[in-house]
């Protein structure tokens, strides 16, 4: 069913296109559909209520919060020694800490709420606006038209004719501005609200017998208000059903690896390559690897994170993260860009994926630890998906082709991190502006929760594709197998200036599909 902006603009359409007499019939039927078109939907009064609401439980949060905090800071008792004082005030930090989160996502929400209803109620109003003169026009237009609807050549009027059809352009206009405005003030705050839900770790982190300081201390991985977190919305469900599925042995061995960890960051890691599908032995094996260094967040999301977030994103190439590994970028080899661009994805949501990747399984070691031995690697595992997925006659000489089709994308990612993420993956053309406008909540809901969101773009006979991996706001981060990250707007996404993530030509701009989580 179309949108109220889209039939807004298809009214708009047919009343600019009424002219003469033989027009007069088509704005008679365009002016009655726009008095029957309800205005933006949405009760202000209630959206209101319900963000002041929260504006109220961030304050109740924020008084035990201090009180939580100071605890933190000074009241442990002495006698708190060791381990059990270490593991105490973690404990109480981390309570603090999601006190913290808690307080500040109430008070978003709040605000989010708050400025949504005084947007619907602006739109409402001017779209109320346009009665009067939708009015006036329907009533010129009976003068000069019969009870058909066809011009009455008896009592035609050509100054009556042009009166309501400038009122009623000026009265779809008011409408128009509306629907528009209370699209984009709703697109913010679904935008934001999916945000701050997926931001919710701990609530997600359920099963497999975590206590609750468990779920409290992983959910902090990385910092409060964080966007380089570990563990995403997607992970921390995922390890939780896994954790619920294991055997009573397989559950002690996991326990033990948890609570032998020497920080949450450590511990988070575990979890996440349990959430990618690892089983117990291969986690075991993998922590056995990186268990040395768990206190060292540096060394950790060097070899087990790819690409990193900008805690206060800029938009453009003059603004180019390059997730490197010891100097050598994750960068494409030849045509592989679909490939490339998958294969770092699933190195994101993989950390054992990425540690095989960046040291061959033997950190340390100079021979498989070193830049040359990371990007034959990484050459090696993009010819793997390019090469298994092109059909033979793509080869052939004449009528062969460099690249993959969305549709080979779409199984490329279904394979790599489909099978990683627990999801299933469906290619979305993007039909124009309206297109790429109205998949922008689901695409920026998808990399909230931690599931990378390829997308095409073209220009001319060129096409290339960048993966989607982060959201702020109204920015987007893109991953561009060039060998580096960015961010770009959603106006960007949205109006064909997706070459703001290119930092050379050719000049691709539009965006033409992505792969969609289902």
């Amino acid at each position: 069913m179309p949108t109220q902006r889209e039939q807004v603009e298809e009214l708009s359409r047919t009343i600019g296109s009424a002219h003469g007499m033989w027009g007069a019939g088509d704005l008679r039927d365009a002016v009655h559909d726009a008095v029957r078109l309800p205005g933006p939907a949405g009760v202000p009064g209630a959206i209101d209520r319900l963000g002041r609401d929260f504006a109220a439980m961030s304050g109740q949060v924020d008084s035990v919060r201090a009180e939580v905090a100071d605890v933190a800071r000074s009241r442990l008792p002495d006698v708190w020694t060791g381990q059990v004082g270490e593991k105490a005030a973690e404990a109480v930090t981390a309570a603090a800490q999601d006190l913290d989160r808690m307080t500040e996502d109430f008070t978003r929400a709040g605000r989010v709420l708050v400025e949504l209803c005084d947007a619907l109620a602006q739109a409402q109003a001017t779209h109320a606006r346009s009665a009067g003169s939708l009015a006036r026009a329907a009533v010129l237009l009976a003068d000069i038209t019969t009870v058909g609807g066809l011009p009455d050549p008896v009592h035609w009027d050509d100054d009556k004719m042009h009166e309501a059809k400038a009122e009623a352009g000026y009265a779809i206009g008011l409408m128009l501005d509306a629907a528009v405005r209370a699209e984009e003030a709703g697109h913010r705050a679904a935008a934001e609200l999916n945000r701050l839900a997926a931001q919710a770790e701990a609530a997600r982190l359920v099963g497999g017998g975590l206590s609750a300081t468990d779920r409290l201390v992983l959910a902090g991985a990385g910092g409060f208000a964080d966007l380089n977190r570990i563990l995403g919305a997607t992970d921390a469900t995922r390890a939780g059903q896994f954790l619920d599925r294991l055997a009573p042995a397989d559950r002690q061995r996991l326990n033990a690896l948890l609570a032998g960890a020497k920080s949450a960051e450590e511990r988070a890691y575990l979890l996440k390559a349990l959430a990618a599908g690892h089983s117990v032995d291969e986690v075991a094996a993998f922590d056995a690897q990186i268990h040395e260094h768990g206190a060292n967040r540096a060394w950790l999301d060097a070899r087990l994170s790819p690409t990193r977030h900008d805690p206060q994103p800029r938009t453009g190439i003059d603004h180019l993260e390059v997730p490197g590994f010891l100097g050598a970028a994750w960068v494409q080899d030849g045509s592989t860009c679909v490939a490339a661009s998958t294969v770092t994805a699933r190195a994101v949501v993989d950390p054992v994926y990425a540690f095989q990747l960046t040291t061959g399984g033997r950190p340390g070691d100079p021979g498989s630890e070193s830049a040359a031995a990371f990007t034959e690697r990484l050459r090696a595992e993009q010819h793997r998906v390019y090469d298994g997925s092109r059909e033979w006659y793509q080869d052939l000489p004449l009528i062969g082709q460099e690249g993959l089709s969305d549709d080979q994308s779409r199984d490329v990612a279904n394979r790599e991190l489909g099978t990683r993420t627990g999801t299933d993956y469906r290619n979305v053309p993007l039909d124009g502006p309206d297109g790429r406008r109205d998949v922008l909540v689901d695409v920026e809901k998808a990399v909230d929760e931690g599931k990378p969101v390829p997308v095409s773009i073209r220009g001319g006979d060129q096409g290339h594709q960048l993966m989607i991996i982060g959201h702020d706001g109204d920015k987007l981060q893109v991953y561009n197998p060039w060998g580096y990250t960015t961010w770009i707007t959603e106006d960007d996404f949205v109006n064909n200036h997706m070459d703001h993530a290119l930092d050379q030509p050719p000049r691709m701009d539009t965006a033409t599909s992505v792969r969609l989580p289902k």
